[in-house]
């Protein structure tokens, strides 16, 4: 693939601009397409593309509407006759616009040597939102066949003005030539891909030309974190709240399953990275196919090696085509059917204008049918709904999905320990799937009760909170609540909760298990291997769970300087088998639901290192190290 040296850079401002109208008459061979198409769109950034048999200068001019034009002169690459099968090359024009406006619209413009490739026919785009906001997207797969149910259902498309569409391959049959895709694709969704950007995934068919070498140069998808070698046949992208992963279920899964290829690495550590509350996949080949392709082997590779990331990783909604039908599947998890909310519902959206398949009814099968559609889905926050669309603007099925929490079994731990031993007061950590819709902290106190929509509560009273994400909740236990309760995390997507027994005391030092306990000395420096603490030091060792303490004082509220909240005794402190009573133990002046215990090293101890605990009320803390030299 050669690259014809035509630097990128800026124009000056546009004062006027001569329109020279691009006839498709004049153009032999014809161009790809009448029109630029949008890829790559994300909230600060889209890439413009167009082929033609010409070369010149090419440039995308574009604004708000409220200012000047500004200027993007494309890239060239050259996609030899081999590829095209036309006798002659073709020119790809790629430009792409950045520091773009989040959720903002554009007008544009594409000029060839200073005049206009097309007539400007709703030439404008609106990029993705900055934040979490409701959008619509489209899927469909196996369309390019170029006849009128392909065309009947693009036009539909065309109405619905999605954010994006994503395509789940066989884009261009028979063989994914570059003939195919310019007659049974480009031509089909120009009107739709001057607006609304593309996301696809490679199909079988795809594969028949060049190892889906048309498909690689006719596409400009997100390359961010994938391998080089195979950069626009799998990557990943965000929008909203919601993250997407296209896969490629060819030559890459085949290739990772034989231990030589990289995606299914990549796509695990892409799904471990994400914060998103939603996440969505799609390939080709579907997970389980019920008709033509029951037997495919690439089916069992994604069922192997991709189905169980999908689990392991929360992926609530995965999409396929291959087989030429509509179909929703109950949701799973670790191969067998659960309850809404707690697995991967799987749609195979196949009927985008392929000859249709028969399926037939099979366990777990929500839906089916044999017909031409595409699937709309529209999310907002936690609320996630899509609908069947027939060719004739008919819904024909219609499924919500449902992210209620789900709490780890003993997932309610002391917050410096991680044991399951609570104390009224208590710092805690909550362990779980879905447990917001957002990720953050508290910003000051008193600590909310509420944080991205997040509650919880004890025994039906409200907890203060310190942290919230998806898969953790920190929180400050109630000083008036002991024995046996019941807590529950809720939100908008539903509610869980798991019983917890709150004792008397729990004492747990924080740091436990790592090189740095929470141990200090009078100059607030940790200590430490390198500063350790002196024989008749006093140190201050942090802690939680020493329960309700003799001053009362509510939850998720700063402890005062003045006077001083003590714990209730006795408290007892060990460095290494000498007992030591503290001078201070209580709650740490401007913290919420933080202890302290201030002891003096004993005077007599040889250097070296002791272990340190707190017992309080008989019951002993954790271990930690604490160095000792002169």
């Amino acid at each position: 693939m050669k690259k014809l040296p035509y630097p990128v850079g800026h124009l000056a401002c546009v004062a006027a601009v001569t329109i020279l109208l691009w006839q498709a008459g004049a153009q032999t061979p014809p161009p790809l397409s009448r029109y630029p198409y949008l890829q790559d769109m994300r909230a600060d950034r889209v890439t413009v593309v167009w082929v033609i048999p010409d070369l010149g200068e090419g440039t995308v001019l574009y604004s708000t509407g409220q200012g000047v034009l500004q200027g993007e002169q494309a890239q060239i690459t050259e996609i030899p006759a081999r590829v095209t099968g036309l006798g002659v090359p073709y020119y790809k024009y790629q430009t792409t616009l950045t520091g773009l406006r989040p959720g903002t619209e554009y007008s544009y413009r594409v000029l060839l040597d200073g005049g206009e490739l097309a007539p400007p026919q709703d030439f404008r785009f609106r990029t993705a939102p900055a934040a979490p906001g409701p959008f619509t997207f489209l899927a469909f797969g196996d369309s390019g066949t170029g006849l009128d149910p392909q065309r009947r259902l693009a036009q539909l498309m065309f109405l619905e003005q999605p954010a994006f569409v994503i395509h789940t391959g066989d884009i261009a049959y028979e063989n994914g030539s570059f003939q195919e895709f310019r007659n049974n694709h480009f031509s089909v969704y120009s009107p739709l891909m001057r607006r609304s950007t593309f996301f696809p995934c490679p199909g079988n068919h795809e594969y028949n030309t060049l190892g889906a070498l048309p498909y690689l140069l006719l596409h400009a998808n997100p390359t961010d974190g994938v391998p080089e070698p195979d950069r626009g046949r799998y990557y990943s992208f965000d929008w909203g709240d919601v993250h997407f992963v296209s896969l490629d279920s060819n030559t890459p899964l085949v290739e990772a399953a034989a231990g030589r290829g990289q995606m299914v690495r990549w796509l695990d550590d892409d799904l471990r990275r994400t914060r998103k509350l939603w996440r969505v996949a799609y390939f080709h080949h579907p997970v389980r196919p019920t008709s033509n392709h029951e037997q495919d082997p690439n089916s069992a590779l994604v069922r192997q090696f991709l189905e169980p990331i999908f689990d392991r990783h929360d992926v609530q909604l995965v999409l396929s085509g291959h087989e030429h039908t509509y179909q929703q599947a109950a949701p799973r998890r670790g191969g067998q059917f659960v309850d809404p909310g707690q697995g991967t519902v799987n749609i195979i959206t196949g009927g985008g204008g392929g000859d249709l398949y028969f399926v037939s009814p099979r366990e777990g099968l929500v839906f089916a049918a044999s017909t031409y559609h595409y699937l709309r889905c529209q999310v907002e926050g936690p609320q996630f709904s899509c609908s069947a669309i027939d060719s004739s603007g008919q819904q024909i099925d219609q499924f919500t999905l449902a992210t209620p929490p789900l709490l780890e079994a003993a997932g309610v731990v002391n917050a410096a320990s991680f044991s399951t031993a609570l104390a009224p007061g208590s710092l805690v950590s909550i362990f779980g799937r879905m447990l917001s819709t957002e990720e953050g902290g508290a910003r000051g106190l008193p600590l909310p009760t509420e944080m991205g929509g997040t509650n919880v509560t004890l025994n039906g009273r409200r907890v203060p909170l310190l942290f919230v994400s998806r898969t953790q909740i920190n929180a400050q236990l109630p000083f008036d609540i002991q024995g046996p309760g019941t807590l529950r995390v809720s939100y908008a997507g539903g509610s869980a909760e798991v019983p917890v027994t709150v004792s008397e005391a729990a004492p747990a030092i924080f740091g436990a298990g790592t090189p740095r306990a929470a141990v200090i000395h009078a100059n607030g420096t940790l200590v430490s291997d390198t500063v350790p603490a002196r024989p008749g030091e006093v140190v201050s060792v942090f802690l939680t769970g020493l329960g309700r303490p003799d001053s009362d004082i509510s939850a998720g509220l700063p402890a005062p300087a003045s006077p001083l909240i003590s714990a209730r005794g006795p408290i007892e402190a060990f460095v290494g088998a000498v007992s030591v009573t503290p001078s201070y133990a209580g709650l740490t002046p401007g913290f919420a639901g933080l202890y302290q215990a201030n002891v003096q090293v004993p005077a007599t101890l040889a250097d070296g290192s002791y272990g340190l605990r707190i017992v309080a009320r008989g019951v002993s803390s954790n271990t930690v190290t604490l160095a000792v030299r002169r």
